[in-house]
């Protein structure tokens, strides 16, 4: 079985969303902090989570990277992420050797250079208008939003892989 590895930048940085989602638990899953160069982060209007797109020249964008992730995991994620979004390779930063894992109160930089191949899932661009302008809020998501995001989309921990 070969493993993969997903860039997050959304509600899927919470291990305990992601470990819901990939039908596993959340001591399972090997992650740290990685950053993508390229794309800008938006809220999707009317919801908790956010939506990525191509922007040339975007500052490098913090987010999770999860490894070893199996076959079975990917089509989970595949089925939660649904029509709006694609899975798309991408190209990503590495965090400093022995760098926090808190991804929450990081400042900013931390990358090595090192980089490493990872699946992502990018908004669809005939979507975009769907997309709030600046950046969406990882605290607010945190405070306000990951609550009622968890209630709304915890039925999916039970639902069946396609």
């Amino acid at each position: 079985m070969q493993s993969a590895a997903c860039f997050t930048y959304g509600s899927l940085m919470w291990p305990d969303i992601m470990a819901r989602v990939c039908g596993c638990e959340a001591s399972e899953l090997l992650h740290c902090r990685a950053w993508l160069s390229g794309h800008s982060r938006h809220p999707v209007l009317g919801q908790d989570y956010p939506g990525l797109v191509v922007r040339r020249g975007a500052a490098p964008l913090q987010g999770v990277l999860y490894r070893g992730l199996s076959p079975h995991h990917l089509q989970r994620l595949d089925a939660f992420e649904g029509q709006e979004y694609e899975r798309v390779a991408v190209e990503v930063a590495l965090e400093a050797p022995g760098a926090s894992r808190a991804f929450a109160t990081v400042a900013g930089g931390g990358a090595t250079g090192a980089v490493e191949q990872a699946w992502v899932y990018r908004y669809r661009a005939d979507l975009a208008h769907r997309l709030g302008p600046g950046d969406w809020s990882e605290q607010g998501f945190e405070t306000q939003g990951k609550a009622r995001f968890c209630a709304t989309y915890m039925g999916f921990a039970q639902t069946h892989t396609p």
